[in-house]
């Protein structure tokens, strides 16, 4: 809930005051021989008490604002520490950032290079297994080639060998013809039967060579088809390399432009480091000053913090002056309030034993300290085992003592705790959806365990006067005293009835 600051230190005086202030008139003394020392130290004392009312009820909102002063301090200096610890991780994380930047740069170098060098590789490699590829294929075409002028030749070979072989069967046949008109001749033929024989065995032995040599052209065709269909397969290989050849051509264009792009990626990650190396000089700069502020932020908070127990020690000193003016029996303008909540906290305390021994509530429902939440509830409340017996009886007294004097503007009992069961009616409103206006009207069934709050339900002297301010919800204060006196059931201490009046 955020807090208004309130400035300032404010002197109230009533017109008695005033006049005490001013010290007797003229002649007072003279004229009035009935006034006696006592009197006037009874006055003195009175007027001290006022002052000091005065002095509690200022000092109470001085330490009121300073607390909240105090604690909205804390609070942005815990904040500035949390964002000096955020700006910590954030320097860590540039820092980390602009080192990560740095190997980004030098790995994306060192592919970058690597990658050039590669691509210049596998592009010397690649470029000369095409050029070995054409000429394979440009070998193999020119070896087929070379097989089909063998093959015209074998066949024009396999012509002559048939031609020899006629040849050989007239020469045959010539010497078979010679050989019988020699035997016609008689000895006369002879000689022309040995030149016949001598022929017919030229023809056998031509026609022999011309069969062998047929044999072989027919053996070496066949070998020859054979290369010649084998060279067409490999001349169709090397033309579907060639094909390939092209393909992959292509792809190392495209490997040749990825690249360019990853030598543009490297430039880029290069112009990135040199922004984060600045950002992060920037940041280490700017946690620099942070750091410092953050620590004079620090130091100021503990030493407001400082000046904050020293307040409440002063609220403290004087209250404890306005308790013993008041034990002095002097009579102050709190006086009948003083008296009456002594009364009604006594009155309350035999009501409260009576019940117990009319088996109306047990010492434990009585002393019970669970506080069962109301769910839904905002701010809080709470309910105990005695939160029921308090509505039944409670009101009666809390409602009268309304009317005990005009400042007055509560009045409710609370346990050791500071939990307030049952309020006046005009603070016990059902609460609504708006926890601003459930604050100031639903004050009822709430633990109040502020300073004032636990002071007043645990203090076991006849009675406790405090001055505080009164929060109402949303920010919003009231500057009052707070005076309470224990409860003790069969001499236990349940707590205090607890009245609230204004200082004016």
């Amino acid at each position: 809930m955020a807090n208004h600051y309130q400035t300032g230190v404010r002197v109230v005086l009533n017109d008695d005051d005033r006049l005490a202030a001013d010290g007797p008139q003229r002649g007072e003394d003279a004229q009035s021989p009935d006034v006696t020392d006592t009197d006037k130290l009874a006055r003195a004392v009175s007027l001290v008490g006022a002052r000091l009312g005065n002095l509690s009820v200022n000092i109470a909102d001085t330490s009121g604002t300073v607390g909240d002063v105090a604690g909205d301090i804390a609070k942005e200096a815990q904040a500035f520490h949390e964002l000096t610890g955020s700006l910590h991780e954030i320097a860590s994380t540039s820092g980390q950032a602009a080192s990560v930047a740095r190997e980004a740069a030098n790995s994306a170098n060192s592919v970058r290079d690597g990658l050039t060098d590669t691509t210049g590789s596998i592009e010397k490699a690649l470029e000369g297994a095409i050029r070995d590829i054409k000429d394979m294929a440009e070998s193999s075409n020119e070896v087929f080639g070379e097989f089909d002028a063998v093959v015209d030749q074998l066949r024009e070979v396999y012509g002559f060998s048939e031609s020899i072989q006629g040849i050989a069967t007239e020469t045959q046949m010539l010497a078979i013809n010679a050989g019988i008109m020699a035997a016609h001749a008689g000895d006369a033929g002879r000689g022309f039967s040995v030149v016949a024989e001598s022929v017919r065995q030229l023809a056998n032995q031509t026609e022999q060579v011309s069969r062998d040599i047929i044999t072989r052209l027919r053996d070496l065709s066949a070998s020859v088809q054979v290369l010649q269909k084998q060279n067409r397969s490999n001349a169709e290989k090397a033309a579907a390399a060639v094909d390939r050849s092209a393909t992959i051509d292509a792809d190392l264009r495209k490997f040749h432009v990825f690249g360019e792009n990853v030598a543009a990626m490297t430039a880029d990650i290069s112009g990135i480091c040199e922004p984060v190396e600045r950002a992060n000089m920037i940041c280490g700069s700017v946690l620099e000053k942070v750091t410092d502020l953050d620590r004079m932020a620090q130091d100021n908070a503990a030493k407001l913090a400082d000046t904050t127990t020293k307040f409440e020690h002063l609220v403290s000193f004087s209250e404890d002056m306005i308790l013993l003016v008041e034990e002095s029996g002097i009579e102050t303008a709190d006086t009948p309030i003083i008296r009456a909540c002594i009364a009604e906290a006594a009155k309350t305390a035999r009501i409260f034993e009576d019940a117990v021994n009319a088996g109306r509530i047990s010492m434990s429902a009585l002393f019970d300290e669970r506080y069962r939440p109301i769910p839904g509830s905002n701010p809080q409340q709470v309910l105990t085992d005695f939160t029921q017996f308090t509505d039944a009886v409670m009101p009666p007294i809390q409602e009268a003592f309304l009317g005990v004097d005009p400042r007055v503007v509560f009045c409710a009992a609370i346990d050791r705790n500071g939990y307030l069961p049952t309020h006046n009616r005009k603070y016990s409103s059902p609460q609504s959806d708006d926890p601003v206006w459930n604050a100031a009207n639903c004050r009822n069934r709430r633990i109040f365990s502020d300073r004032t709050g636990l002071a007043a339900g645990r203090n076991t002297k006849t009675f406790l006067l405090q001055t505080y301010r009164r929060d109402m919800g949303g920010g919003k204060f009231q500057l009052m005293k707070d005076l309470s006196s224990p409860i003790m059931v069969k001499g236990r201490h349940w707590g205090g009835l607890r009245v609230g009046f204004t200082t004016d």
